[in-house]
Parts: C-alpha cells; sequence; structure tokens
C-alpha cells in the first residue's frame, strides 16, 4: 500500500491551522478585557479617518494637528454625553427598581379585573383553569420581575464604577490619538518589518475585513442610534406633552439594546433560553 505523503501533508496542515485558529480565538475571549479599549479605538479611528482627511485637506494642517482637534471636539461630546446619560441613567434606574413591585401589584389588579368582568365569565372557563391562568401569570411576573432587578442592578453597578470606566476610557483615547496620528508610520513599520509578500497579503486582507465588517457594523450602528434618538426624542415630548413617562431614556436604551440584538446573532439568545429552561 502506498502512502500519499502530499495528500496527508496538506491534511496535517489544514488541521493545524484549523487547531491554531481555534486557540487564537479561544485567546481573543479571554483577553477581551485587555485589548478591547485598543479594538475601540481602532473602529473609532476608521469613523474619524474622512473627518481627518477632510481637515488636512481644507485647512492644510498635518495629520497630528488635524487628530487632535477632530479627537478633542468628539471627546468633548462623548465626555458631554456621557454625563447627562449616566447621571439621568442612574437616578430612572433606582426610581425604577423602587416602583418594580408596584408595577407588578397593578399587573396582578388588571388580570384579576380581567378575570371577574363578564367578558370573560361569558367564555364560560372552569375554576381550576382560571387558577392555573393566575399562578402561571403569577409566577412569569416574579420571574421577570428577578429578572430585571438582576440586569438592571448589575448594570447599574457597573455603570457606577466611574474609576475602572475612567481608566478605560483614558486607554482608548490615548490609543485612538496615537492611532489616528501616526497611522502612517505603523503602516510603514509593518511593511518594513514584515517580508514583501507578507505585508502585501497582510495588507489586502486587513483592507477587506475592514471595508467589509466596516460597512456593517456602520449599518448597524446607524440603525441602532437613529432608532435610539427617535425614541429618546420621541419619548421626551410624551413626558413634556403630560404622558407619564417616567423613565423615558431607560425606556430608549432598552429600544436600543433590542435594535442591537442582531449584531449579537441568535445564539446568545437561545444559550440565555436554555439556561433559563434546562430540562
Amino acid at each position: 500500500m502506498v502512502i500519499d505523503m502530499n495528500y496527508w501533508t496538506k491534511v496535517l496542515k489544514k488541521f493545524l491551522i484549523f487547531i491554531f485558529t481555534v486557540i487564537i480565538l479561544y485567546l481573543c475571549f479571554k483577553l477581551a478585557i485587555f485589548y478591547m479599549p485598543f479594538l475601540v479605538a481602532f473602529i473609532i479611528s476608521l469613523l474619524l479617518e474622512p473627518i481627518i482627511r477632510f481637515l488636512m485637506k481644507k485647512c492644510k494642517t498635518t495629520r497630528k494637528v488635524s487628530s487632535i482637534i477632530t479627537i478633542s471636539i468628539i471627546l468633548l461630546i462623548i465626555i458631554g454625553l456621557l454625563t447627562w446619560g449616566i447621571t439621568t441613567i442612574v437616578t430612572e434606574g433606582y426610581g425604577f427598581l423602587e416602583n418594580i413591585g408596584t408595577y407588578m401589584n397593578t399587573a396582578n389588579e388588571l388580570l384579576q379585573k380581567f378575570i371577574d368582568s363578564e367578558n370573560f365569565k361569558k367564555i364560560n372557563v372552569s375554576e381550576n383553569i382560571t387558577n392555573i391562568i393566575q399562578n402561571i401569570f403569577s409566577n412569569t411576573l416574579s420571574n421577570v420581575t428577578q429578572e430585571i432587578n438582576t440586569v438592571l442592578t448589575g448594570f447599574l453597578n457597573w455603570i457606577t464604577q466611574i474609576p475602572t470606566i475612567g481608566v478605560y476610557l483614558m486607554v482608548t483615547f490615548l490609543s485612538l490619538y496615537l492611532i489616528c496620528s501616526d497611522k502612517v508610520y505603523i503602516l510603514d513599520q509593518v511593511e518594513h518589518h514584515l517580508p514583501e509578500k507578507w505585508s502585501r497579503k497582510l495588507f489586502k486582507h486587513m483592507k477587506e475585513i475592514v471595508k467589509s465588517l466596516g460597512a456593517y457594523l456602520k449599518a448597524e450602528f446607524s440603525l441602532v442610534i437613529i432608532s435610539f434618538v427617535i425614541s429618546v426624542i420621541g419619548l421626551y415630548i410624551l413626558k413634556i406633552a403630560g404622558f407619564n413617562i417616567g423613565y423615558p431614556l431607560l425606556y430608549a436604551v432598552g429600544i436600543g439594546f433590542v435594535d442591537a440584538l442582531p449584531i449579537f446573532g441568535s445564539r446568545s439568545g437561545n444559550v440565555t433560553m436554555g439556561n433559563n429552561f434546562s430540562i
């Protein structure tokens, strides 16, 4: 029996590439907390690149000056929005947690009124089925209340960790400045230290990845932001008009999160469902 060494060499090579890829992805997820500020800075730098080039062309400034001007304006806008957003979300979040029991009691009272109404009695539902419906509804409300309480409490605890968030923001903006101002230098160093064939392939694939991923993230980000802004404006208009909208920004964040779910994919939802309803 003749063994085809070329075939098994190709198989072994593909297997090693697969194992190496799995290890890299595993390390990427495990070390995400360390490199996430740099990844965020890289993504923001792609979004700011047209503005930097516009300033360089129109104002005849260097890349560093254009980067400083652009990042300073963006930094002021982000700090203002974060200050208002964090303050408002913390206030509304703690207010919602204090009143969540009242909301659940109101929902139970509405169900009881519906069961006692004449329209429900016309259906001729037996008392056992009515009790089952009430128990299911009460258990569901209890579980939903517990989940909302856990998620919102965890979110508020995370968002109030100002020192940690401040460190991440500082690292992110420093990385953003270095990437934007020294982009040409970074590319030159990569091209200088890698073989010509490798650098050519790397730049080609990076360009394709950035183009594809950037277009997808830009579209999804635009949809989420537009939905969030419209929700905030609409809810605040309703609140000013006299409607009982207690937590407009918190509701808008929830709407934006629901709109962002397609970015995370359906697997996260399946995992959550599996954890909550495992047999």
